[in-house]
């Protein structure tokens, strides 16, 4: 249990996707969200952090923006 412990923000894809979903960006970051794509395919413990980090920015989440590219952040992982 103790990948339920910690910021899911801190891990490389993480933080990836932190950037990725910011409610700031105008439209999609292509080339953060084939990262996030990358180090999920590369690392044994992409896939894990990236649905923390997933569920952290959905989980309550009031941000129309923040919720639509984390849903197009989604997306591309499930292709």
């Amino acid at each position: 249990m103790e990948f339920l412990l910690g910021n899911p923000f801190s891990t490389p894809v993480g933080q990836n996707l932190e950037k990725a979903t910011d409610g700031s960006l105008q439209s999609e970051d292509w080339t953060l969200n084939m990262e996030i794509c990358d180090i999920i395919n590369e690392t044994e413990e992409g896939p894990k952090d990236a649905i923390r980090a997933l569920k952290k920015r959905l989980n309550g989440n009031k941000n129309y923006r923040e919720v639509m590219l984390a849903l197009t952040v989604r997306r591309i992982i499930e292709s």
